[in-house]
């Protein structure tokens, strides 16, 4: 049961990292919040395809991704954010699941979608209510002999709410937001809720995120990238994940965290993980 349940997850690489951006809490004035981080998925594959069942690949394929991410309160309601990925995907090994391979093996290197955002605190109080907007950059970097990609040539809108109150030694938060790619991509709706508290300099969380592609728009991607599923129209997840933060002060920290599908549209059926550290000042 333990392993079935393992072999479903499909890790989201930046889902750590964007947890934090969907929180409704501001930074203070002049606070900021910078994180470096690694997320990695191991050697997988399957993937999940849009009908039920399983989808083999023709080669093993794995994900890196080395990310830095930052917050910066202009004033008490305002705060900026950015992240910036670089990511090394790699195809390896053919899994003679076809009579011959339709990729060729192979590694590509590059940035992925940069994102720029802004969060607007809207009420104060026991719940805290916030509005954001968040702008992914397109990225035109793609191998047509491997089909790997790292990232979606389009430009995305994500605006959002996201609502949260603290209690005792503990917190939640709830959020979801419509999203929108150029391109004829599809348009896309992202839900999700946090939740933690802590024991001593430790926090521990859990989090559940549902993104779902509406199949609105008819983008012509590559047959290959297509086959790899890296970055493809129409992606999706339910996920489900948990994170530790360890904090040494007030200042430093390092955080670590796993997160997965239990169903998915075009995504990895295998668990991954993410370990990080971070500096603040608030």
């Amino acid at each position: 049961m333990l392993q079935k349940c393992l072999l479903s997850f499909a890790f989201i690489s930046l889902l750590s990292a964007a947890l934090v951006a969907q929180s409704p809490w501001p930074r203070s004035k002049a606070g900021f919040y910078a994180q470096a981080a690694w997320h990695f998925i191991p050697a997988y594959e399957e993937i999940f395809p849009r009908s039920p069942g399983y989808s083999p690949l023709d080669r093993r394929l794995s994900e890196n991704t080395f990310q830095l991410y930052g917050e910066y309160g202009v004033s008490r309601a305002t705060t900026l954010t950015a992240s910036l990925p670089l990511r090394l995907v790699t195809a390896g090994d053919f899994l003679e699941n076809f009579a011959t391979p339709e990729t060729e093996s192979g590694s590509l290197f590059g940035m992925g979608n940069v994102s720029l955002g802004i969060r607007q605190s809207i009420l104060k109080g026991n719940v805290q209510i916030s509005a954001s907007l968040r702008v992914d950059l397109p990225v035109d970097n793609y191998d047509d002999a491997t089909g790997l990609s790292t990232g979606y040539k389009a430009w995305t809108a994500l605006p959002m709410l996201s609502a949260g109150m603290g209690f005792g030694r503990g917190y939640g938060f709830v959020y979801g937001g419509y999203g929108f790619r150029s391109d004829n991509f599809s348009q896309f709706v992202n839900l999700g809720i946090e939740g933690g508290f802590r024991i001593k300099k430790m926090w521990l969380i859990g989090f559940s995120e549902w993104m779902v592609g509406l199949e609105n728009g008819n983008v012509n991607q590559p047959l290959r990238n297509r086959r790899t599923a890296l970055y493809i129209n129409d992606q999706g997840w339910l996920s489900i994940g948990v994170k530790g933060i360890l904090e040494f002060n007030r200042f430093w920290g390092v955080l670590a965290s796993a997160a997965g599908a239990s169903d998915g549209q075009w995504v990895p059926k295998k668990p991954g993980f993410s370990i990080g550290t971070y500096f603040k000042w608030d």
